[in-house]
């Protein structure tokens, strides 16, 4: 009966899944979620591939302009995630009029963000970056890329939006399909910006940026329809009389996690400033890593993705047990999952460093790093699973305060003591990031086990079902 069990947790009949999109199987909604966040990341892959041909500083600039975008994607989405968690509790409850409603207060909320986070960077970004103590060269690429990446971002926030309500609907495809439209528009855009710039009128920098968007802008477009087909209407009527009591539950899961992800941002920025105090070579260094090993983790980012939907249309529909159940079995494939495909770029690690470039410094720095990063992916697999199904209980605050503690003094603190102090350089850094991801792992495994979530979640599920206010 368990096995049994199992296998209908890894994969549900077309005929079941027609009927209700809560029935879905882990693998059915993993697989197109991992080919979405290869092609995602494919996106940023191919941007630092191209601009490698211009030179590693700007690499180095573009990545710092990077992190500022990704850390202000990560704040607008503080709501949208919330209501997220809700629209696929209200799935599991059948409740039509409350997906509708968390749809159109996470379209809202994604848009005024991206609009606001956007007009902050093309006012301040010389500010933002001075901070980040790089080269005046540096700064000029790093600028001209966050002016137009930045200053552009709402077309992203509002795409990641209806993405993620196509994927709670059961259109698991529809993301893949999304990405695959801005993969092509920003390879063509990123080809004529480097190596014909005379048809863009930009310089490098400035076209890989706008090519981004561009792409960004198609995605969104396709995402709206797709949402749209699968049923979910986003009107503002549902935002008058203002719904403050869905707004208010919203964020008592929402702003936790966006300040989870704040954390882990913030500290990747500090490490960053903290790696530049050794030389542009080592922030390079970093950058061609990160780009290759968050590969390493995509299969287990998809399960745990598939995992928080789950998840939450059990929790939804009051079925604990098997949230629980599904939560282990997610756990156990993340990690299998990262240790194979980590050694398998253990093995690979030097022709594809070479991928980006010739620096023979670089190539001998990174050849350890991918020996030190086999910890960190054990680590972030189990990080990834149990805080994805923690997020779609709603039992967020608890990660907020680990993940605060976690980052800044084991990833930050423990980059400046190895790194810095003890001239490790990049290997203490990286090292610091292992620890920290084994440290988040192991205590949100042990408040998970300890199940003080089902308390919450049962509260919030009353809440949906019932209009109270969150307390």
């Amino acid at each position: 009966m368990r096995c049994s069990m199992k296998k209908e947790y890894l994969w549900v009949p077309a005929s079941q899944r027609k009927m209700d999109p809560s029935r879905v199987g882990l693998i059915q909604l993993a697989y197109p979620i991992l080919l979405e966040s290869i092609l995602r990341s494919t996106v940023n892959l191919i941007d630092i591939a191209f601009l490698s041909r211009v030179s590693d500083g700007v690499v180095s600039a573009v990545s710092v302009s990077g992190q500022y975008i990704m850390l202000c994607q990560m704040l607008a989405s503080a709501v949208a995630t919330g209501t997220l968690v809700c629209i696929n509790q209200a799935i599991g409850m059948k409740n039509k009029e409350k997906i509708d409603r968390f749809a159109t207060i996470a379209l809202a909320a994604n848009t005024t963000l991206g609009l606001l986070f956007g007009l902050i960077f093309i006012l301040f970004s010389g500010q933002l970056l001075t901070i980040m103590r790089l080269d005046h060269d540096t700064i000029e690429a790093a600028d001209r890329y966050m002016r137009i990446g930045g200053g552009l971002m709402v077309f992203q926030c509002v795409e990641v939006v209806f993405s993620s309500i196509c994927r709670s609907m059961g259109r698991t495809k529809a993301p893949l399909a999304i990405n695959v439209t801005a993969n092509l528009i920003n390879l063509v855009g990123n080809y004529l910006a480097v190596y014909h710039p005379e048809f863009t009128g930009l310089d490098p920098v400035s076209g890989v940026a706008a090519a981004s968007v561009l792409s960004r802008v198609a995605s969104m477009a396709l995402a709206s329809c797709i949402a749209w087909r699968a049923g979910v209407r986003v009107s503002f009527g549902h935002l008058v009389p203002f719904p403050m009591d869905d707004l208010r539950l919203a964020l008592s899961i929402g702003i936790p996690g966006g300040l989870n992800n704040m954390a882990y941002s913030l500290s990747q920025l500090m490490t960053t400033s903290i790696i530049s105090l050794t030389g542009t070579v080592m922030v390079a260094t970093k950058v061609y890593v990160n780009n290759l090993v968050h590969y390493v983790a995509l299969v287990g980012m998809a399960f745990s993705g598939a995992n928080s939907l789950m998840v939450g249309y059990r929790v939804g529909a009051g079925n604990y047990q098997e949230a629980n159940e599904i939560r282990g079995l997610v756990t156990r494939i993340a990690v299998c999952s990262n240790a194979f495909f980590s050694l398998l770029m253990l093995l690979f690690r030097i022709p594809l460093m070479h991928l980006f470039t010739q620096n023979e410094t670089i190539i001998q720095i990174a050849a350890m790093i991918f020996v030190i990063d086999f910890f960190v992916e054990i680590g972030r697999a189990l990080n990834n699973s149990i805080a994805g199904a923690l997020q779609a209980t709603g039992d967020v605050k608890y990660q907020m305060v680990v993940n605060q503690l976690s980052g800044w003094f084991v990833s930050v603190g423990g980059a400046y003591v190895l790194g810095i102090i003890l001239q490790w350089g990049l290997y203490g850094v990286w090292i610091a990031f292992a620890l920290d991801e084994l440290t988040r792992g192991l205590i949100l495994l042990r408040r998970w086990k300890s199940q003080k979530w089902v308390e919450g979640a049962e509260k919030r599920r009353k809440m949906i079902s019932s209009n109270q206010a969150a307390g």
